[in-house]
């Protein structure tokens, strides 16, 4: 998807976004279930270039970190971009890089790509370590079994480094 700047020339433009990103495409494996991405905003003139702010909202299920059990989440954020001409770009021996730079997106042409940007900020929006519970036990290393469920007669082994302070508490 393409967002044209150029609409936002003479008065502001209001944008709505819904977007089917293919779980495959953020190489997060524990993703499972990604609904329709949600974005609606306002794009318009700032200087030196536009300014695009709005709510950004995503749900779907993500695997539990320790038990791999589907956990749903959900999330709306305010977000905001600013897009530049690329010609008004600092060189490197103008100035330096500071957070503020960080959310410009430089343009050479008034038509941009969306996706990437909405990509970005789905991958922030990602629950990095999701839990279903916070308690939850996760999976015996030794048999596989969920040990929320099920409860495993698997000993676990101490590390043998260790072996000589534990005599110590004996």
């Amino acid at each position: 998807m393409e967002l044209n700047l150029e609409e936002a020339l003479e008065a502001p433009v209001a944008v709505s976004y819904r977007l089917e990103v293919p779980t495959g495409r953020l190489e997060r494996p524990e993703l499972l279930v990604l609904e329709p991405v949600a974005f609606t905003g306002m794009l318009q003139k700032a200087d030196p270039g536009f300014v695009l702010t709005g709510t950004f909202s995503v749900a779907g299920e993500i695997a539990c970190s320790r038990c791999l059990a589907p956990v749903a989440f959900s999330g709306t954020t305010d977000v905001s971009w600013l897009f530049a001409p690329a010609h008004r770009r600092p060189t490197e021996e103008e100035t330096e890089l500071t957070t503020s730079d960080l959310d410009v997106v430089w343009y050479d042409e008034f038509v941009v790509p969306f996706d990437p940007l909405v990509e970005e900020q789905l991958l922030l929006e990602l629950p990095m370590k999701p839990l279903c519970r916070p308690d939850c036990r996760g999976l015996c290393p030794r048999c596989g079994a969920d040990r929320n469920s099920v409860p495993c007669d698997c000993r676990e082994e101490g590390d043998e480094r260790l072996a000589k302070l534990k005599s110590l508490l004996a």
